[in-house]
């Protein structure tokens, strides 16, 4: 019986010195929280929309368009939108911007159309509503949620939401326990990462592979695709990646993208795949807010513009007047630069 006793002490013992030690190790060598939010916030000081305008997404824009104009609709939801940005930092100003360089005037309008938290199935109406008000072009940008089945009408992304797919978070006693006992929160937090990592990619595939959600995205899109032709009207698709995981070869939605390239193919609608130009490029590059919010930045904006400009062009999309004729491959100076070519842009 002491003997028993005895090995159960000297058990127990070993095991408190043993997790003493990993604390110590984690106080050493891992002071750093686990997932740590930014020290640092380069978001705008505040917010501006243009003025009288009811809505965040643009500049005022008159309904019927202006004569001789040549007018874009972006559609799309918050990769469009871009949430934590000042909408002229989006993709859809540059792109605007950019077609503009030659008379300097607005005479080439990429109007934004996005709506945080929409999926194509809220879109159909939207693309209809950009048709009446005078659209020469419908953009329409993919992201890989929007077969979300939602029977309401999302009206933004509300501040503090909870994210499924964010950082651990406790509360009580367990948050408690996590300030003080490092090593409970490393743990906790790894096997918390690794879950959340799992459930991210498995929800994204089940949009694409479950029924309830995969035919309900291809019928709305064929509505929208449907009307836009009946308008007799060009359409394009611009599909953005998943900002959550990193670009590389191990990035779980390939097949996804694949799947979606094919449904616009088989409409007949131009499809630009955006992943390939961002891999390699660390997340925290791309993220609006790194570690905490998965939205592409400015950075990632200005990258799509370009390539979308580009991809237009190859296609024969533009009027001749948005065609850019100065391309430069540096800009070093105020006077003349290397010119740009093709083999200058990874394409």
């Amino acid at each position: 019986m002491k003997k028993a006793l005895s090995g159960t002490v000297i058990s127990l013992i070993g095991t408190v010195i043993t997790l003493l030690f990993l604390e110590l190790v984690m106080r050493l060598f891992m002071a750093k929280p686990t997932n740590p939010e930014p020290a640092w916030n380069d978001r705008p000081l505040f917010y501006f929309r243009a003025q009288g305008m009811p809505g965040m997404q643009d500049f005022s824009y008159t309904v019927p368009k202006p004569e001789g104009a040549f007018r874009i609709a972006a559609i799309g939801d918050s990769f469009t939108f871009a949430p934590y940005m000042q909408f002229t930092d989006t993709y859809v100003k540059k792109l605007e911007t950019m077609l503009n360089l030659r008379d300097g005037s607005r005479g080439t309008q990429v109007i934004n159309y996005g709506v945080p938290a929409y999926s194509t199935s809220h879109e159909v109406s939207v693309v209809q509503r950009a048709l009446h008000e005078g659209a020469d072009l419908i953009l329409l940008q993919i992201t890989l949620n929007d077969p979300e089945v939602k029977h309401h009408t999302p009206q933004g992304i509300r501040e503090n939401m909870d994210d499924r797919f964010g950082p651990l978070k406790l509360t009580g006693t367990m948050e408690w326990l996590q300030s003080y006992w490092k090593t409970f929160g490393f743990v906790a937090s790894r096997i918390h990462n690794t879950k959340t990592h799992n459930e991210y990619i498995k929800y994204f595939n089940d949009l694409f592979e479950n029924p309830r959600s995969w035919n309900p995205f291809t019928e709305s899109m064929k509505r929208l695709v449907e009307s836009v032709r009946q308008a007799n009207k060009p359409i394009i698709a611009v599909v953005f990646p998943l900002f959550g995981l990193p670009m590389d070869d191990a990035y779980p939605f390939h097949s996804i993208h694949e799947k979606v390239r094919n449904l616009m193919r088989d409409l007949s609608v131009p499809v630009l795949d955006l992943s390939p130009m961002y891999k390699g490029i660390p997340l925290e590059r791309l993220q609006v807010i790194p570690g905490v919010d998965r939205h592409p930045n400015e950075i990632a904006h200005r990258m799509a513009a370009e390539k979308i400009y580009l991809w237009m062009e190859d296609q024969k999309l533009l009027p001749e007047i948005a065609i850019i004729s100065e391309k430069f491959a540096t800009r070093l100076g105020i006077d003349q630069q290397r010119p740009w070519a093709r083999n200058d842009a990874q394409l």
